[in-house]
């Protein structure tokens, strides 16, 4: 899931850019959550957790957002991606310091934010993150980018990785929920594939780089296919 915040004091500059959030995302990610706060003051006591974008207004009353954007990095040190809106491009020295990824101006329009947050999301994406596993005595890290399907039989768990195969027990919905990556999509009730490594897709099947074959179930059939196109459009891009 991408979770994203905004923080703007003004309402209609809020809604506009949720909005425009949410046609960006909808033809990017099949699992999103945008907060929005009014105040640097409502984010801090309230703080969210698991946030990958902060989209923060700098001109805000009492705490600004470079203000809230030092707290944040004390709390998240560097790992999430600091958006700034503005309408005052005097700040922009100062975001160095806070290790912004980029600054909007106002008035916000629609195809800056959408290419400033698809270059965010691929490059967050990019970011190595790690399944642990427990085998008997041994726990283990498993990078989510060696990971070409996992598939489950009760709770029998297969993780296939291009360097071999692990067996644990668990749930597929455990297993989903905790790798909660974009390049992941499940399938078939059974199978969660790494689109990553898909060469093709067939009538209820994918065929992956390795010629391994990954069942599809026929009511996933479409949004497997549909995300598989996305992955490889937003490639292209």
């Amino acid at each position: 899931m991408i979770r994203i915040v905004i923080c703007e004091d003004e309402i209609n500059q809020q809604k506009l850019l949720k909005k425009y959030l949410e046609d960006i995302l909808i033809d990017y990610s099949s699992s999103y959550e945008i907060l929005t706060y009014q105040s640097s003051e409502a984010l801090l006591n309230n703080y969210p957790e698991n946030v990958d974008i902060f989209l923060l207004d700098i001109q805000m009353d009492n705490i600004n957002g470079m203000d809230l954007a030092r707290k944040i990095r004390l709390i998240d040190k560097s790992t999430v991606e600091i958006i700034f809106i503005t309408s005052l491009v005097e700040y922009i020295q100062e975001g160095y310091e806070v290790r912004a990824y980029r600054y909007l101006l106002k008035p916000i329009k629609y195809e800056d934010l959408k290419k400033h947050m698809i270059n965010c999301i691929k490059e967050l994406g990019a970011k190595e993150k790690y399944l642990i596993i427990n085998e008997k005595q041994d726990s283990k890290k498993i990078k989510h980018s060696q990971i070409t399907y996992i598939e489950i039989q009760k709770k029998d768990v297969t993780i296939h990785t291009v360097n071999g195969d692990y067996q644990i027990k668990n749930t597929m919905d455990k297993i989903e929920k905790e790798i909660d990556n974009i390049n992941f999509f499940r399938c078939h009730k059974s199978f969660l594939i790494n689109l990553e490594y898909v060469e093709s897709i067939k009538q209820y099947c994918a065929i992956l780089e390795s010629g391994e074959e990954v069942p599809i179930s026929r009511h996933r059939f479409k949004d497997t296919k549909d995300r598989f196109f996305k992955l490889i459009g937003h490639k292209l891009c």
